[in-house]
């Protein structure tokens, strides 16, 4: 039976058995900022003990994306098996201290050890999508529409708006505005702004082995073309830490409906290149979004992405702050950061100016990035959560 630990899937095939006397524990957090084998632990019977290997050509990069994920996580994560097995399935928070080493007996071979404690089930807590819309300043110049939507998937079971997530006063069952296909599933759209009170919370239960499928992301695509190799086999890592590096290769933000890919110059290899695609269901493939270039005359000035900072990677959006320089061109040795946000549910790209500085991105970048722009000027603030029912009871 698959194990799943949110966005990652463990094979039984890299499952291998280990026994552990350890008793790490973990008060359950109200709210969240989304061969191996698993077993309970002998002195606290919410425990279990995560023993992973990996083996193989991406032993490194699976064993990476597993340590971050987590390290990452302050907050419980839900985890999942079939079968008979599924007593397992809950909220689990990991220890401190996970351990990644590299087994000097056996060539290639990546291990991954933590300890989880259970911090609760579908059956004791919420899933939460906390919004607090704001208007940015100085914001853009995309367009002025003023909508802050959530996106929630549209698998999601029992969706209520309370108008806070500890002892609400307020609560309706909300409609959404609309409902998007995102490459692994349906987005319900929600209008926070249209809602009976100031900052909805949207509470919602959702299976554990879909929790993830639609929520943004970011990858390392390690030098890969495409996201899967000759052999079907998927190539790039899930990057669960912000401090990732790179090297080499390109960071690529999607969330199923938009997908960006911004290549930074290195001292191996000085290409800078934002490239942009968006989902067609219809067709079940990524379609090219034509952005303007200097080369092809559409703008004066050529900018270029040359550092990517990633400040949120998270179940609801991702958040980067993302340095252009002008390589040539009329603004020729300028340089300009923008604030980028791409949340769930959304077919476009969040871009805010800074809010320490008081210009807005200069004409030809913002042309470079109107195509996949939001038109809003409204941020939905929001953050993904787990909350324990007895929070929110009437």
């Amino acid at each position: 039976m698959t194990l799943e630990i949110y966005r990652i899937n463990v094979p039984d095939d890299s499952l291998t058995s280990s026994e552990s006397n350890s008793q790490h524990r973990q008060s359950t957090t109200e709210v969240l900022g989304g061969g191996r084998r698993v077993e309970r632990l002998t002195g606290s019977p919410g425990d279990v003990a995560l023993r992973a290997q990996f083996r193989g050509r991406l032993a490194p990069v699976m064993a990476r994306e597993a340590k971050e994920l987590l390290e990452g996580a302050d907050n419980p994560l839900p985890i999942s098996r079939a079968g008979e097995d599924a007593a397992i399935n809950g909220y689990y928070s990991p220890s401190d201290d996970v351990e990644a080493p590299l087994d000097p007996r056996a060539d290639g071979l990546h291990r991954v050890r933590s300890g989880l404690s259970r911090a609760g089930s579908r059956n004791t807590h919420w899933l939460v999508a906390a919004s607090a819309p704001s208007q940015p300043n100085p914001g853009h110049e995309f367009g002025n529409a003023e909508t802050a939507l959530v996106g929630i998937p549209a698998d999601a079971k029992r969706v209520r708006a309370v108008d806070s997530p500890s002892q609400p006063t307020g609560r309706s069952a909300p409609s959404p505005v609309a409902t998007v296909q995102a490459r692994h599933g349906a987005v319900d759209l929600y209008e926070a702004t249209a809602e009976p009170f100031d900052d909805p919370s949207y509470l919602y239960d959702l299976a554990y082995d879909t929790q993830g499928d639609v929520d943004p992301g970011v990858w390392d695509t390690y030098g890969g073309a495409g996201m899967r190799d000759d052999d079907g086999v998927v190539q790039w890592g899930r990057v669960f830490d912000p401090g990732h590096d790179f090297g080499e290769a390109e960071a690529v933000l999607e969330n199923g409906l938009l997908r960006l890919t911004i290549d930074e110059p290195t001292n191996a290899d000085a290409t800078a290149a934002l490239d942009a695609e968006t989902y067609d269901a219809g067709a079940d493939s990524w379609s090219t979004v034509d952005l303007p270039s200097y080369q092809d005359g559409g703008l004066d000035t050529d900018w270029r992405p040359v550092d990517v900072d990633l400040t949120h990677i998270g179940q609801a959006r991702i958040a980067a702050q993302v340095e252009f320089e002008a390589v040539a061109g009329t603004n020729a040795g300028d340089v300009y950061s923008v604030d980028v946000e791409l949340e769930r549910g959304r077919e476009s790209l969040e871009v805010w100016a800074p809010e320490s500085v008081v210009e807005l991105p200069p004409p030809d970048l913002e042309a470079l990035l109107e195509p996949i722009g939001s038109a809003s000027v409204l941020d939905s603030g929001v953050e993904q959560g787990l909350v324990a029912r007895e929070e929110v009871r009437l």
